[in-house]
């Protein structure tokens, strides 16, 4: 698969936690289990190959080339909302979150819903960081270990920290 063929998502409201909403489906609570069983299966995955092919049969837009590290948490209600193309690197233990949907009280204060995370061509993404809705870590830029980004990040650009902060940018040598 090819970042090309991707077709990014718009943004989209949902529910606050408490607020009046439909039903959900009995097709909407299959998929949820469907995708909490797939998320353990990936999880857990012994190798790369599988825990990519488990992360697309969930729904999650992941290119040619990339390494999915073991305990990789991908959002589960919104997979389809993140995009990793090719030869990014998103490592163990990391979490992307596509949704939020806090209390209502929060309602004037926080935005509930769901918003795409993309990871770039030969980003790297270290251990055991967080990349949050909303998000897009830019082409070959790095977001050190155990960093928390919640704002979009530059091509060739180091972040770290909790907020991530600019660290340096760097020029790309590909020989």
């Amino acid at each position: 698969m090819k970042s090309a063929d991707f077709k990014i998502l718009e943004a989209k409201k949902v529910p606050y936690h408490g607020e009046k909403e439909e039903p959900k489906s009995f097709r909407y609570k299959l998929k949820r289990f469907r995708n909490y069983l797939l998320f353990l299966l990936a999880y857990f995955a012994p190798s790369n190959r599988v825990r990519i092919t488990i992360n697309r049969w969930k729904g999650v837009n992941i290119a040619d080339g990339v390494y999915i590290g073991t305990g990789v948490f991908i959002d589960n209600m919104y997979p389809e909302y993140v995009y990793i193309e090719e030869n990014a690197s998103v490592n163990a233990n990391t979490m992307i979150l596509t949704h939020f949907n806090p209390f209502q009280h929060f309602k004037n204060v926080l935005f509930a819903g769901v918003q795409p995370v993309v990871i770039k061509k030969g980003a790297l993404v270290a251990v055991r960081s967080i990349i949050t809705p909303g998000v897009t870590i830019g082409q070959n830029a790095i977001v050190s270990a155990g960093s928390v980004v919640d704002k979009d990040v530059a091509d060739y650009t180091m972040v770290r920290g909790n907020p991530a902060k600019k660290v340096t940018e760097f020029e790309f040598l590909m020989k």
